[in-house]
C-alpha cells in the first residue's frame, strides 16, 4: 500500500512516497498534490526514493497532477524513483512529458 506525506517550505510540496502504488491506494499522492496547491504552493516535487511498484492507476494520477501543474503555471518533478519505476514512466512516454530524475 502506498503511503504520501507532504512537507511543505515556503511554496515548495515535498510529497514524500513510501510503499507500492497500486490502484487501491494511488490516489492519495493527487490528494497530498491538492493539499499543497491549497496551502499556496506552486512546486511540487513527488519523492519516490521509497516506492517499489506503480501501476496504470499511480500513472493516471501523476498525469492528473501534471496537467493541473500545466494549467495552473507550477513546477512538477518526480525525483529518487528506481530504475524499474524509471522504465515504466519511459515505456508509457510518461518521461517526455514529465521531469523524472
Amino acid at each position: 500500500m502506498l503511503e504520501a506525506k507532504s512537507v511543505i517550505e515556503e511554496k515548495k510540496a515535498t510529497i514524500l512516497l513510501n510503499g507500492r502504488a497500486d490502484t487501491v491506494s494511488s490516489e492519495c499522492l493527487f490528494k497530498e498534490y491538492e493539499k499543497g496547491k491549497n496551502e499556496g504552493c506552486s512546486e511540487f516535487e513527488f519523492d519516490m526514493k521509497e516506492v517499489e511498484y506503480i501501476c496504470s492507476a499511480t500513472l493516471r494520477c501523476f498525469l492528473k497532477a501534471q496537467k493541473d501543474c500545466n494549467k495552473n503555471g507550477f513546477d512538477m518533478k518526480i525525483t529518487g524513483a528506481s530504475e524499474g519505476v524509471k522504465d515504466v514512466f519511459e515505456l508509457t512516454g510518461f518521461s517526455s512529458i514529465m521531469n523524472i530524475s
